[in-house]
């Protein structure tokens, strides 16, 4: 069962969802944490997988698959907000160094404060480089920026398009515009913009989520993991993207497990009527690019349930829908600076600090998952059309207001690895991950497609064909550590 914390931010996360009471029991191994944070990153995922996975328990009963249990283990949990650093091909972890290049650090300003940098992406990495006018190397770079104001730099930047957020604490976060704009937002924002039938939930022949069609138009980590995680109980996911903006190739493929993979160009004529092809058989369509920016393009809420009223549009962004930085381009370790977040995890340290976990972009990304199904259920029983709002900055305001861990962590071994890691066969090699951690009893999740390259399905996209029976898992127990042919390169973790 949960514990009185866990309990505690399972009714904050779940607010105003509305989300049935159901036959299934949610049971939690209660295993150690490996976190090392005052921020109690083990217990936020015990209560986002137990809810997801109950929901998911209570769509399956509804679509006639039976009651079933749901179990969550603890530290497994938490793993997930970590995964990427357990993402192995034949092998060999993925490198994700894009991540901890030189730029992406806390710099001290003229002003004495911090901020810090994103440049992961290579034309961010060469816009901050370029107007810090130095090399990519922290010595050169700290120089730069003890020429600057904090405030002066983050406004300059953030108008460019570029990304850098000044590491403030929690008061000064609820004191600034767009905390305030935000203060009063649910962690998932569910709201109904008119009128449409009910889509009433069909039979099923094998999984709880089977013929649900989601189609993904997101990058990096919180967008993707939505659709990610839809398919590993049943969903038939579709990701879109343009192939020549930047990547991080082992996210790509840490993200597309269980999808199809498509690229698209919305600004090419045809591309866009493949897009919206695509649109009209679809029930979730999920973006996590700037907010406006795909609006811009012709996929708003509106201009896509003109072609199909019965959409769920679910929408992910950095700081909140609401205010003067809703628009404005951020990432996870962003919204552990700006929001407070970062200045709680290292209160008690002599240097600022991110959480070693990506606590905003795994956490939106089930909260994301939680408002598809509350979305999913609120049309088969009272229709309308629907909109899922999910935040890094709403996801670390929910990690600010349980941050009381005084758990001693025990750090991840090669146990770990045996237990919670999976093996599956791709095109692309063996590949290695942690396992879904969500556990139903009668139908374990899965994916029949693993990683693969983005745009490895163009050619011959589209949706189905849907299961007919329920098969095993094709993922097994992984080997490479007991084999000895795991290779490591210091785990990648922010």
């Amino acid at each position: 069962m949960y514990s009185k914390r866990q309990t505690e931010i399972l009714a904050t996360i779940t607010q105003g969802l509305n989300l049935p009471q159901h036959s299934s029991q949610v049971h939690v191994d209660q295993t150690p944490g490996y976190v090392d944070s005052p921020i109690e990153v083990h217990d936020f995922a015990v209560a986002l997988m137990g809810a997801i996975g109950a929901t998911i328990a209570f769509v399956g009963e509804r679509r006639g698959l039976g009651a079933q249990r749901v179990t969550i283990d603890r530290r497994h949990a938490g793993l997930l907000f970590n995964e990427i650093a357990y993402f192995f091909q034949s092998g060999w972890q993925f490198d994700i160094s894009a991540v901890h290049t030189a730029v992406n650090n806390f710099y001290r300003t003229r002003d004495g404060r911090r901020i810090f940098f994103n440049g992961a992406y290579q034309h961010l990495r060469d816009g901050l480089l370029r107007y810090l006018d130095c090399p990519n190397e922290r010595e050169a770079i700290a120089k730069s920026v003890a020429r600057f104001d904090a405030r002066a730099l983050e406004d300059d930047l953030s108008a460019l398009g570029l990304c850098a957020a000044i590491l403030r604490s929690p008061e000064e976060w609820r004191a600034h515009p767009q905390g305030r704009a935000i203060a009063d937002a649910p962690p998932i924002e569910l709201v109904r913009q008119g009128d449409a039938a009910c889509v009433p939930l069909p039979a099923a022949a094998a999984r709880p989520l089977e013929r649900l069609r989601v189609l993904d138009f997101t990058h990096v980590v919180a967008g993707p993991t939505i659709g990610k995680l839809l398919a590993e109980h049943g969903a038939d996911v579709i990701h879109c993207r343009n192939p020549y903006l930047d990547h991080i190739l082992g996210f790509d493929i840490d993200t597309s497990f269980g999808k199809k993979t498509a690229y698209l160009d919305v600004r090419a004529e045809a591309d866009r009527a493949r897009a919206f092809e695509l649109v009209r058989d679809c029930d979730v369509f999920v973006q996590g690019f700037r907010w406006g920016s795909l609006a811009n393009r012709g996929f708003s809420p509106q201009a896509l349930w003109r072609i199909n009223p019965r959409l769920i549009y679910v929408e992910v962004n950095a700081y909140g829908f609401q205010g003067p930085w809703a628009e404005r381009r951020g990432w996870e370790q962003l919204a552990q600076a700006a929001t407070g977040l970062a200045a709680a995890h290292s209160a008690k340290l002599d240097e600022p600090a991110l959480i070693p976990a990506y606590f905003n972009d795994y956490g939106s990304g089930c909260l994301g998952v939680l408002g598809v199904l509350a979305a999913l259920l609120r049309r088969a029983e009272e229709g309308g059309r629907w909109i899922v709002r999910v935040s890094l900055a709403k996801t670390a305001e929910l990690g600010m207001r349980f941050a009381a861990n005084a758990e001693t962590p025990t750090p991840i071994g090669q146990d770990d690895m045996n237990r919670y890691l999976v093996d599956q066969d791709s095109p692309l090699g063996l590949l290695t991950r942690v396992a879904p951690a969500v556990q139903l009893e009668k139908t374990p999740p899965y994916v029949d497609r693993a990683g693969s390259f983005p745009g490895s399905s163009t050619l011959d996209v589209g949706w189905g064909p849907d299961p007919t029976a329920p098969h095993a898992p094709p993922h097994h127990p992984t080997s490479i550590f007991r084999r000895g042919v795991a290779h490591m390169r210091g785990r990648q973790i922010l």
